[in-house]
C-alpha cells in the first residue's frame, strides 16, 4: 500500500500545510452550511501540495458525501449536465450538503465540446458547494471559470512542516532513520509533500539507500515531471516541447520505456506506445549509422508526442514512476562488465581479434580449458591475466604463481 494513501489526512485538523487555504475552506464550508451558498472555489498550485486531498479532508469534516470526477472526462455539454449538473442541483436524500469534486479543470481545452461552458454555467448556478482544482490556474481556457470562482493558491508545502510529517510517519512505521536524512528528503522535495512520502517509503522498503534517495532528488524530480508531462499530454505541441528541457535525452527515453506499462493500462495503448518507441529506436540506429542528425527530430517526436498520443484517452490516475531496471542493472554489474573488457582486451592482443570477439568466442573456451586444473597457470601467464581476471575465466587463482612471486 502507498504511504501516501495510508497517511492521507481525513480532517482538516490532520492536514499539513497551506494554513490560509484550510481556514478559507472551512469559512466557505460553515457558510454554505448556515445556508450561505458561495462561489465554487478554485485550488490551485503544484503537484503533490493536497489539493484534492483537501477537498475531501473538507468534506469528512463537515460530514459531506463527495461525488469526485475529472474535467477531462467531461468533455462535451451532455456529459457534464448529466454527471455534474444533477449533482449540483439536488441534496442528498435526507437533505444533506455534497461536496462536487472537479479535478484537473486545466485539462479542459477550448476545443471541448461544450464541456468547458457547461461547466462554467453549473460554477455560477450551483445549490451545492463545488470545489475545482487545477495545477496550472493561468491557461487561457480557464478566463471565464476564474472569475467564477474563488481562487485560493496552495503553496509548496514548508520543509519543517514536511520533516515533522514524516518523523511521526517513520516512527509509527517503526523505520529507524536519523535527523539528517528526515530533513534532506524534507528539503529535497522541493516542496512536493507526495514525492517526500515516497521516498520515505522507499527507503524504508529497502528500494533505494539514504544516500540514493538524498543525492539524486532533484535530477531524478525533473525527469519525474517531464514523464508525466509526456505521459498526461493530449497534444502534440504540449508533448514534444518536453523534450527541450531534457539535459539527458538517452536517459529521459529509457524512463518513458519503463513506465508505459504503468502508465497506460489497456493493451492497445500500451502496444501502440512501443511500437512508436520502437520506431524511434530504428531512427536513433539510422543517426549512429549515417551521421545524419536531421532524423533527430523524427526520433524525439516518437518518443515524446508518439508515446502521448498513443493513448485513446487521459488516464488521470497517480502513478509512481519507476527508475528504469536497465541502468539500475548496468550500474550494479559496471564492475564485471569492466573486467570482461579488460580480458577481451588481453586476450584479442594474443589471438589478434577484437577484443568483442575475444569475449564472445574465447572466454567460453579458457573457461573450458581451465577447467583442467594443469591449464590453469599456463592460461594466466600467457595471457597476462591477474588474479581477479584469472579467478573470472578459471574460476580459481593459479597456486604455483603465488608461489614463484615469493
Amino acid at each position: 500500500m502507498l504511504w501516501n494513501d495510508k497517511y492521507r489526512p481525513k480532517t482538516l485538523e490532520q492536514f499539513s500545510g497551506n494554513p490560509e487555504a484550510v481556514e478559507e475552506v472551512r469559512k466557505w464550508a460553515m457558510d454554505w452550511e448556515r445556508g450561505k451558498a458561495g462561489k465554487p472555489i478554485l485550488l490551485h498550485g503544484s503537484p503533490g501540495v493536497g489539493k484534492s486531498t483537501l477537498a475531501y479532508a473538507l468534506a469528512v469534516s463537515m460530514g459531506w458525501p463527495v461525488i469526485e470526477m475529472n474535467a477531462s472526462d467531461l468533455r462535451d455539454e451532455e456529459s457534464v449536465r448529466r454527471i455534474v449538473g444533477e449533482a449540483s442541483a439536488s441534496n442528498t436524500l435526507f437533505g444533506g450538503r455534497k461536496l462536487i469534486l472537479i479535478d484537473e479543470v486545466d485539462g479542459l481545452q477550448r476545443s471541448d465540446r461544450g464541456g468547458s461552458k457547461a461547466i462554467l454555467e453549473i460554477a455560477r448556478g450551483t445549490s451545492q458547494p463545488v470545489i475545482l482544482t487545477a495545477n496550472n490556474v493561468w491557461k487561457p481556457a480557464l478566463a471565464s471559470l476564474r472569475s467564477a470562482c474563488t481562487v485560493l493558491p496552495m503553496r509548496k508545502v514548508n520543509s519543517r512542516t514536511i520533516a515533522s510529517l514524516l518523523k511521526k510517519i517513520a516512527e509509527h512505521e517503526k523505520l529507524s532513520v536519523s535527523e539528517e536524512v528526515v530533513t534532506n528528503i524534507a528539503s529535497s522535495s522541493s516542496g512536493d509533500l507526495r514525492s517526500a512520502i515516497n521516498d520515505m517509503q522507499a527507503l524504508g522498503e529497502g528500494e533505494v539507500g539514504a544516500a540514493e534517495v538524498i543525492g539524486h532528488r532533484d535530477r531524478e524530480r525533473n525527469i519525474f515531471d517531464s514523464v508525466r508531462a509526456v505521459f498526461k499530454a493530449m497534444e502534440y505541441k504540449e508533448a514534444r516541447e518536453v523534450m527541450w528541457g531534457v539535459d539527458d535525452r538517452e536517459m529521459f527515453v529509457r524512463w518513458i520505456e519503463e513506465n508505459i506499462p504503468l502508465e497506460y493500462e489497456k493493451g492497445c495503448d500500451v502496444a501502440n506506445a512501443f511500437e512508436r518507441l520502437s520506431r524511434a529506436d530504428v531512427f536513433d540506429g539510422r543517426i549512429m549509422r549515417r551521421q545524419y542528425w536531421g532524423f533527430l527530430r523524427y526520433s524525439s517526436d516518437l518518443a515524446t508526442a508518439g508515446v502521448a498520443l498513443a493513448k485513446e484517452e487521459p488516464y488521470h490516475k497517480f502513478v509512481k514512476y519507476q527508475f528504469p531496471k536497465i541502468i539500475r542493472a548496468l550500474g550494479s554489474s559496471r564492475g564485471e562488465r569492466a573486467l570482461r573488457k579488460s580480458i577481451g582486451t588481453k586476450v584479442g592482443r594474443k589471438c589478434h581479434v577484437s577484443s568483442k570477439d575475444a569475449i564472445s568466442l574465447f572466454i567460453p573456451l579458457l573457461k573450458l580449458l581451465c577447467k583442467e586444473s594443469g591449464n590453469v597457470e599456463r592460461v594466466q601467464e600467457y595471457f597476462g591475466f591477474d588474479d581477479e581476471e584469472m579467478e573470472y575465466v578459471g574460476g580459481r587463482k593459479a597456486a604455483s604463481r603465488t608461489r614463484r612471486t615469493k
